[in-house]
């Protein structure tokens, strides 16, 4: 059985289409923790992830334990670590095209209300554009979205297999771990059919 913290946080499970749907559940859950372990245990099930070992990143994964998951929602993809540096982030990438998303990022836990606008605001650099441009190629303004930005989506290398991620979940449950990675674990697994997604072969991978 999950936690009874992570129920509390199940209890606003929904679609989200959007990045600024995203942050109206970040604020629907601030009082029940507001962590990603609350937020992943809100997201539809079935639930499709990818997830990779790969460091070379703004949100690293945290070593073989705590692999960077990506959560494939039919619009939108939501990325999370379960433990170490890319923990305290969550990332947003919403289609805008086949290859092609508006970026966001939310820096967690969430203890205050974020503005409907706070993913695209955390990204911007001083001078335009922003920092997602170091990595995702012809970053452009979004068309309608004040201060936000649309660039090449990349799918990861370095995958892990969805079986290698219900084997963590199964070492969770066995040791009875009460650790922030194993309930990152537990939000994934605990409340419904978990699947292995997958980026379109059109999607350039990041190496």
């Amino acid at each position: 059985m999950p936690s009874e913290a992570l129920q509390r946080c199940a209890e606003s499970k929904g679609d989200i289409g959007s990045i600024t749907e995203a942050v109206t559940r970040l604020n629907a859950i601030i009082g029940k923790g507001g962590d990603g372990a609350c937020f992943v245990a809100t997201l539809p099930r079935p639930l499709a992830v990818v997830a990779t070992l790969n460091q070379t990143s703004a949100q690293p994964a945290g070593g073989q334990g705590a692999p960077r998951i990506f959560f494939m929602l039919p619009k939108l993809v939501v990325s999370g670590v379960p433990e170490g540096e890319g923990s305290a982030l969550l990332e947003f990438g919403q289609w805008t095209g086949t290859t092609s998303t508006l970026k966001g990022e939310v820096g967690l836990p969430v203890t205050t209300p974020l503005a409907a606008d706070a993913p695209f605001q955390r990204i911007l650099l001083v001078n335009g554009g922003t920092k997602c441009a170091t990595c995702h190629r012809q970053e452009e303004p979004h068309p309608t979205i004040p201060n936000a930005y649309v660039s090449d989506a990349f799918r990861p290398s370095l995958e892990v297999t969805l079986e290698d991620l219900e084997e963590l979940h199964r070492l969770c449950v066995t040791a009875g771990a009460e650790t922030a990675r194993c309930n990152f674990i537990h939000a994934v697994f605990d409340f419904g059919d978990v699947t292995q997604g997958a980026f379109s072969p059109v999607v350039s991978t990041f190496n």
